[in-house]
């Protein structure tokens, strides 16, 4: 499975199909700075569906050989300020997004010591993005056992503490309603225990404003609540399907019992 994700990214890195030759322009003079690492969502989505299915943001760390210098260089060259230290750059139809490795949150923040590209895997607060590609060596390093949760599409947390709590009880929401996951026991008490300290609505709002969709409107959400609260109650509480909760499904339930 890694030597398979491997071909995929390089196939991707070095295509020039649907724009991704900007890509490859744009790495070329990120290198000139340091070395960088792709993490996350893109080699997961890759892995579960292809490069076709991949359409999102690339999301690359960068171990610069001068931080002032690379610093110097992104402001010069028009890149955008996002959050945590990071930058935005626009390479024909993809956006790519670019962070210093001692910028990292969690580093920063003093849950995860982050010294090399690998240690990244350590600092993700899901376990499907706790996966590092490093461009140079075109290798992919991944914890023990990450295929086979990714095959079963088990959500995980691999690290608890984050910034943005509603932001990711929405990702987690989003990624069993689109990508078909379902959650792990510490996931699910932890959407639950921020749903109960925020408000669904907050949920809500939230999604909207990040993604501009309304996928956790398709939940029957009192239910939803509902098995939440039960399922982590009962003494197997192994693994929990937000899918079950869909309007569709919720609408159809009553046949299946006929």
């Amino acid at each position: 499975m890694p030597k398979q994700l491997e071909r995929k990214v390089k196939y991707f890195l070095s295509s020039h199909y649907r724009g991704r030759a900007g890509v490859r322009e744009a790495l070329d003079h990120l290198l000139r700075f340091g070395s960088l690492a792709l993490v996350g969502g893109m080699l997961r989505d890759i892995s579960l569906f292809g490069n076709a299915g991949f359409k999102s943001d690339l999301d690359f760390v960068i171990i610069p050989y001068d931080l002032d210098e690379f610093d110097q260089y992104m402001t010069f060259s028009g890149a955008k300020r996002n959050r945590f230290g990071g930058y935005g750059i626009s390479a024909q139809r993809w956006q790519i997004d670019v962070w210093p490795l001692q910028k990292s949150w969690a580093h920063v923040n003093g849950h995860v010591k982050i010294n090399t590209i690998n240690d990244l895997r350590k600092a993700t607060f899901f376990n499907c993005d706790a996966i590092v590609y490093n461009v140079e060596h075109g290798n992919v390093r991944s914890h023990q056992g990450y295929f086979d949760d990714l095959d079963r599409k088990i959500l995980e947390i691999n690290l608890e503490p984050n910034p943005n709590p509603i932001g990711s009880s929405v990702r987690a929401l989003r990624y069993a309603l689109i990508k078909g996951f379902a959650w792990g026991p510490k996931l699910s008490s932890y959407v639950e225990e921020t749903i109960d300290a925020v408000g669904w609505n907050a949920l809500c709002e939230g999604e909207f404003r990040s993604f501009g969709t309304s996928y956790l409107d398709t939940l029957e959400h009192l239910q939803f609540m509902d098995g939440l609260r039960v399922h982590m109650a009962s003494a197997d509480n192994a693994f929990f399907d937000p899918k079950a909760y869909r309007r569709d499904v919720q609408l159809t339930l009553p046949h299946l019992f006929s």
